[in-house]
């Protein structure tokens, strides 16, 4: 009886502690009869044996002490250190014992004309995980012959436990690295013609319907770690073939008497496809049987060697979206209330700017922001509130007029205003926001009173609606007639192929409010080199939130209930990581250099080809242009600046009221509609109930927009639709693109990095191409990493668009279902003049 080794058939799902994530999935498979390699687990038990016997855990934990994922010089030379620390301690002598005598048993198991070979696995017990997968983060050994070889790679895999890439994935996923253990699977190994990879569903395009398959021969080492471009396969569940294209194949890893070796692939194999439809039966009867027993799709690693399909290991696909029926909250007497066209321009505003879930009170500022102009326009709000019995808030968008597109001409607030110097209209404004910022700010820490500071909140979220309204005068400027004479004059100037070029870099080197940030992140990413347990980076980091803590820290629109970087600072931690993760540190200064050049290159170009009075004109009306976009991005700050005063106050009421008991918690109180705020501070209103409901609600909702389903269609305001992608998706020159609208020019070649969020900022390396739903202002940083970007909606004025420009990367905007259509890894062309993304087949 072994007390350090577990058979994979004494296995199942519940064995993580002892087996590890790998071990124990495959012993739920050998459990459930699936056609799995025989072999054992070198449990968790042995790697704690080591350690504790030579006092290796108390080392550990004093040389990681306070560590964060930043102390990147730290982390390496701890590594280093413990690394070095295990080698040299001897494997326990009971644990040396069990392992050959396993491995001498499972010798006995095999019938093979050859000595036994077997896999040696790390398997973690943070590893493989429904929420996570943690694949590569750890060793795999192939060809393993004999029992001191086990020996001495089982401890090379309790090594790369401790490896800097390790430890520094375990910090940001916050696992606590002393409480992850390591065991490892020692498996026999078969010598396949053919391996692979197969998801039981298409995640390229979240169909459940679809298997894919990437094949090609020998070992399945080739495809999982990219070194061929394998075969692909889309099939049915019943495993007939929808799709297929040919891989080359060129070489394969294969077992021979001295382990595994590379080999060369014949002409003639590469130009054939490795799977038959046969096969591709077998895999997908078990692809199909495996999902089955685990009841969602997995992603699976197989091998096929003489007619017999094997299965050597089966994790969830952690990037799977759920079905949007799956978080549909309407009830049976529900009904969708926007009838409505899909691409009416205000709702196309509507999804792309408010991306993020709201709150009850987080509609006060949507409705502001829609709202007719008192005094000229009926005053009845043309955004209606519907709230759902599953306690979610869907929105009527049928009676709203695009009044920020197309102003009416009653709507003396815009007219002429563009006719006017930008400047002369903002500065006054700015001034005028600065006086109220500082008003509400007195009134927050005078006002004790919860039913009067209510009153003042009211007060404060109308005076927004004018301020919004107010800088749509200056920023808003239909038909603009400078921009087409800026325009006619470059074309005048260089000609038509190249005026957009020279027009893009006469807009770089902008001053602008996201720019500057962007500067500022790096002067604190730079104090944060040696470690961010220092004064010097305090001081940057306080300075740096004095700034610009009022941004919100998700989403692209400002909203009452969305935490600043003041309240959620790890958003900025996050870029710093990012940016310490590249070499934009040392190339910052160049490429701002860069940016100067180009933009006076431009103007001189331009100017040697007008005449003198008519550069003199160029130069007025580039300067006026570019001055539109700095008040642009810097009226867009101060809404940001307005809409944190205003929930600063609300904060205070959520305090006052929980402390009389009116509320379960502060928070509760961005789950009061406007129109039912000072009815509760006055105690006229129990709401408590309502609130829990709203909760429940709120979180379905978030959890449908985890998975990709826009709030709008989850609460049922809009109809889910599916994207007409016949437009949108073609081919050039036998390769598959994508198009969408050209943002930034250029053409880069590179490998796509999708980022879901700030929590996923630390992925984009340097050379990646950034793709994204949408970026934001606090994204700005990663244009100095990323070498071009691609963004699922979108247009040549969005933030993405002109952060692109101003720093000289290609840009694709508005392209459907990018994130879905692209995988990370994946090599495709980025051609930002037209608008095209060629998917690439390495």
């Amino acid at each position: 009886m072994y007390y350090y080794i577990k058979n994979l058939r004494e296995l199942n799902r519940d064995s993580l502690s002892e087996a590890g994530g790998k071990g124990a999935n495959l012993g739920e498979l050998t459990h459930a009869g699936f056609p799995v390699p025989p072999g054992f687990v070198v449990t968790t038990g042995a790697y704690r044996a080591l350690m504790k016997g030579a006092g290796l855990e108390q080392r550990i934990a004093a040389k990681l002490k306070n560590l964060t994922h930043a102390d990147i010089v730290a982390i390496e030379k701890a590594s280093k250190e413990i690394s070095s620390w295990i080698e040299k301690t001897p494997i326990p002598t009971q644990v040396q014992a069990e392992v050959g005598g396993a491995f001498e048993e499972l010798a006995k198991t095999i019938e093979s004309d050859r000595e036994l070979f077997v896999a040696v696995r790390s398997s973690a017990t943070a590893e493989d995980l429904p929420s996570a997968s943690f694949a590569g983060q750890h060793e795999t050994f192939l060809g393993i012959l004999g029992k001191e070889a086990v020996l001495a790679h089982m401890k090379k895999c309790w090594i790369s436990l401790w490896t800097p890439q390790a430890i520094t994935y375990r910090l940001n996923m916050d696992f606590d690295y002393l409480n992850v253990d390591l065991a490892v699977v020692v498996q026999a190994m078969i010598d396949a013609e053919v391996a692979g990879v197969m998801f039981t569903a298409n995640p390229v395009i979240e169909n459940r319907n679809e298997i894919l398959i990437s094949a090609g021969y020998g070992l399945g080492e080739t495809v999982v770690s990219g070194l061929i471009t394998p075969d692909t396969f889309i099939i049915t569940k019943g495993g007939q073939i929808k799709a297929q294209l040919l891989g080359s194949k060129e070489q394969k890893i294969i077992l021979t008497a001295e382990g595994t070796m590379s080999q060369q692939v014949p002409l003639a194999k590469q130009k054939e496809y490795c799977l038959d439809s046969s096969a591709l039966k077998q895999l997908a009867a078990l692809g199909v049987f495996v999902e089955q027993h685990y009841g969602q799709p997995q992603d699976t690693e197989w091998a096929y060697a003489k007619g017999n399909v094997y299965l050597l290991q089966a994790r969830p696909i952690t990037t799977m979206k759920s079905d949007q029926d799956e978080f549909n909250l309407m009830g049976p007497e529900d009904n969708i209330l926007y009838q409505g066209e899909k691409n009416a321009p205000i709702l196309q505003a509507c999804m792309t700017r408010f991306t993020e879930p709201m709150k009850a009170l987080d509609f006060a500022c949507l409705k502001e922001r829609y709202r007719p102009v008192r005094g000229v326009e009926e005053a009845n709000d043309p955004i209606q509130c519907i709230e759902r019995e599953s306690g979610c808030i869907a929105v009527d968008f049928s009676q709203i007029k695009p009044f920020l597109i197309m102003p009416g001409k009653k709507s003396t607030i815009f007219n002429n205003s563009y006719l006017k110097d930008a400047n002369e209209l903002w500065q006054p404004l700015l001034q005028e926001m600065n006086t109220w910022l500082k008003e509400m700010e007195e009134a927050q820490n005078s006002i004790d009173h919860a039913e009067k500071l209510a009153k003042r909140i009211q007060q404060g979220i109308d005076q927004f609606g004018n301020f919004f309204y107010k800088r749509m005068a200056v920023i808003a400027k239909p038909g603009d007639p400078a921009e087409d004479e800026l325009n006619n004059l470059i074309n005048q100037a260089v000609g038509n192929d190249s005026q957009r070029t020279i027009k893009e870099r006469l807009l770089r080197a902008l001053p602008f409010k996201t720019a500057l940030q962007n500067n500022a992140l790096v002067q604190v990413a730079k104090a944060a080199v040696h470690g961010k347990h220092n004064e010097e980076f305090a001081a940057a980091f306080r300075h740096f939130l004095d700034e610009y803590g009022d941004r919100p820290s998700v989403g692209g629109v400002p909203m009452l209930g969305v935490l600043t970087w003041r309240e959620r600072p790890e958003v900025i931690h996050n870029l710093i990581d990012a940016l310490l993760g590249s070499t934009t540190l040392q190339s910052g200064e160049e490429n701002d250099k860069k940016q100067q050049e180009e933009y006076e290159a431009g103007k001189k170009q331009v100017e040697k080809e007008l005449m003198p009075s008519q550069y003199q004109t160029f130069e007025k009306l580039l300067h006026k242009i570019r001055q539109d976009i700095i008040i642009r991005e810097e009226s867009a700050f101060m809404v940001e600046k307005l809409t944190a005063c205003i929930r600063r106050m609300i904060v205070k009421l959520g305090s006052l009221l929980a402390e009389k008991n009116m509320i379960s918690e502060p928070e509760d109180v961005f789950h009061i509609f406007r129109e039912e705020l000072s009815l509760v501070a006055a105690g006229k209103l129990d709401i408590t109930a309502k609130i829990q409901k709203r909760k429940q609600g709120f979180a379905k909702v978030c959890a449908a927009h985890e998975k990709g389903v826009h709030w709008m269609v989850a609460t049922g305001s809009i109809a889910a639709f599916t994207e007409d992608k016949k437009e949108s998706v073609g081919k050039q020159g036998g390769f598959r693109t994508l198009a969408g609208i050209s943002a930034s020019s250029g053409v880069y070649e590179g490998k796509v990095c999708i980022v879901k969020g700030s929590h996923e900022f630390t992925k984009l390396k340097r050379g990646d191409i950034l793709v994204s739903t949408v970026t934001t202002p606090i994204w700005t940083p990663l244009f100095k990493i990323a070498s071009a970007v691609v963004t699922q909606i979108g247009s040549p004025t969005s933030h993405a668009a002109i952060v692109a420009r101003e720093y000289g990367i290609p840009a694709v905007v508005a392209v459907a279902g990018v994130t879905s259509e692209l995988k990370d890894g994946q090599k495709i062309r980025v051609d930002g003049t037209k608008g095209i993304l060629t998917l690439l087949l390495s």
